[in-house]
């Protein structure tokens, strides 16, 4: 049976980074779970979904696969707002 680290060494190009990682970076990336794009990032390179259904949980997969709600726009919007709104508190009118 192969291991975990069976691919570690393999390189290719990371559209987060913008640079060369290896893909024990990406299997490691979010607290030791996946990177979000692995599947995308490496489907043509290895069979990169067995992989991960053998070596981490369905729930750790499902957490660390899953897509962040909303657009980087609406996210960057969203904190915007709430630091306006901790940083401007209401005031009482009396």
């Amino acid at each position: 049976m192969a291991s975990m680290e069976e691919h570690d060494s393999l390189e290719i190009r990371c559209v987060h980074l913008g640079g060369q990682v290896t893909f024990n970076y990406c299997r490691r990336l979010n607290r030791g779970l996946p990177c979000k794009l692995i599947i995308g990032c490496w489907v043509s390179r290895l069979d990169v979904v067995p992989f991960l259904c053998r070596n981490f949980r369905a729930d750790d997969l499902r957490q660390a696969l899953q897509p962040e709600p909303g657009s980087k726009l609406d996210n960057l919007l969203g904190r915007l707002k709430q630091a306006q709104a901790q940083s401007n508190p209401p005031q009482d009118d009396q």
